[in-house]
């Protein structure tokens, strides 16, 4: 079964239960773009493996790895611990003395769209390259089949290590590595657009795979449509581009010609739409490690992100669905 390293952040989540409302009750957890596509890969995995009956020997075996930095307070070591149990290695993380995680706040409307708030200026994950951890993650790349990083990986970073990261993805791809790229644009955490675009242009003609949402690209780069979107990275060099729209059809094309779209099952009850774009990335890499073709992996990817949507918070139980 391939083996995906996810690299990222992942804080502290604070999300309530009441539209609107800013203070009252809330619920303590954890998540962050890159680990929750980790999770949803995981998961997704293990339900295929339950779900085909000629899954392979190896179907228990770790699918997704978590590379950051953490601390040594309880909070990292229970992280490290629900990710364990999720089925997703841990040995590449980095836990510093004397660090701690960072923290958000969500907030939703009515209609579930989201705004958040972020205490995350001294989190332990912007040290994750320090110290000669690069080195650590570089000799590790026998392990790994692909990597799987975002924006928010590359705009957490000081600049020097942003290079280091550019380069370690660069490295991998040299070496016949899959890179999966999600530009999840945060404008905030970004000195200025050119910066965040210099950084994307670097990446992309690495990418086996780019995975952006469309609304995100078109604030960023002007985009009139999902079809622009993903000719725009086939022509900076990626090889597949699966283009997310919320519950508009996802958009797919690639360098061997490939060109098409998919409708997501329509969805009226959505409570939070955190972590939809990342679960469908997560499922989706789960999918085509089962061997999916493109549009199967899709319409997997689909149906998690539409559950999650239908509930509070991040990371949500998927385990009652199931994938004809």
């Amino acid at each position: 079964m391939p083996h995906i390293a996810f690299i990222g952040e992942c804080m502290i989540e604070l999300s309530g239960s009441k539209p609107d409302a800013i203070f009252g009750s809330a619920q303590l957890g954890f998540a962050g773009d890159t680990l929750n596509a980790a999770t949803y890969m995981a998961r997704t995995s293990q339900l295929l493996d339950q779900q085909t009956t000629n899954a392979s020997k190896d179907a228990n075996a770790n699918t997704a790895s978590y590379i950051t930095a953490l601390g040594t307070d309880a909070y990292s070591d229970a992280m490290l611990n629900a990710w364990q149990q999720d089925g997703i290695a841990t040995d590449l993380v980095r836990q510093i003395d004397g660090a701690l995680p960072g923290l958000y706040a969500i907030q939703t409307d009515a209609a579930g769209e989201r705004s958040f708030s972020y205490w995350r200026a001294n989190a332990a994950a912007k040290q994750m390259l320090s110290d000669g951890h690069d080195d650590k993650i570089r000799n590790a790349f026998g392990q790994m089949d692909g990597i799987y990083l975002s924006g928010i990986t590359l705009a957490i970073l000081s600049d020097k290590d942003r290079q280091k990261m550019i380069q370690l993805a660069r490295d991998f791809a040299d070496q016949g590595g899959k890179v999966y790229f999600d530009t999840n644009h945060r404008p905030r955490l970004w000195a200025n657009d050119q910066t965040a675009i210099a950084a994307y242009d670097a990446i992309a003609p690495l990418c086996h795979t780019m995975l952006p949402t469309f609304d995100d690209d078109a604030a960023l780069f002007g985009d009139a449509s999902p079809h622009d979107t993903a000719k725009r990275w086939l022509d900076a060099g990626a090889s597949e581009v699966i283009v997310k729209s919320g519950g508009d059809p996802t958009t797919f094309a690639s360098q061997k010609g490939d060109i098409g779209t998919i409708a997501p099952p329509v969805i009226t009850d959505i409570v939070d739409t955190t972590s939809a774009g990342d679960s469908f990335n997560g499922a989706f890499l789960g999918a085509k490690a089962h061997g999916k073709t493109t549009q199967q992996a899709i319409e997997i990817a689909q149906k998690v992100a539409g559950r999650v949507i239908c509930r509070h918070g991040a990371l949500v139980d998927i385990s009652d669905l199931t994938f004809a």
